[in-house]
């Protein structure tokens, strides 16, 4: 029993204790310091936005650059054209590149402003220009 106890004591030792003029052995693959990469998530963009009234329905679409970055897009509504609401939200896709997105409610016969606001995987947020969909016009 005592053969264990100081065979466990000097392992401890040995783990844990290390005289000052040792030198430390590195591995010639390792590094003394790890600095983790960079990720930097681009922002989608706006290629175009537009809307109009068909078949007694709002239709809105879009299309974005860097769709790869865009997580979800919300679409604002508003009568005034300065406070708005959520009116819908649609989810981005995982496609590369460029993608075309759409939207669509049945027409009122009050105006409309509308906006997309565009909500990247980072969670940052840009917003569209106000389009106007007037069903009186």
């Amino acid at each position: 029993m005592i053969k264990y106890s100081l065979f466990f004591t000097l392992l401890a030792l040995r783990l844990f204790y290390q005289p000052s003029n040792a030198q430390e052995i590195i591995a010639p693959f390792a590094s003394t310091t790890y600095t983790s990469p960079q990720i930097t998530k681009n922002l989608p963009t706006l290629i175009n936005f537009n809307g109009n009234i068909t078949n007694n329905r709002v239709l809105l679409q879009w299309q974005v650059n860097e769709n790869e970055a865009a997580d979800q897009f919300e679409i604002e509504k508003s009568t005034d054209g300065k406070n708005f609401s959520i009116a819908a939200l649609v989810f981005g896709t995982d496609k590369p590149e460029t993608d075309n997105y759409w939207f669509y409610e049945k027409a009122k016969q009050t105006k409309f402003y509308y906006r997309v606001k565009m909500i990247s995987k980072a969670k940052k947020a840009t917003y569209s220009s106000v389009i106007v969909i007037n069903p009186k016009s």
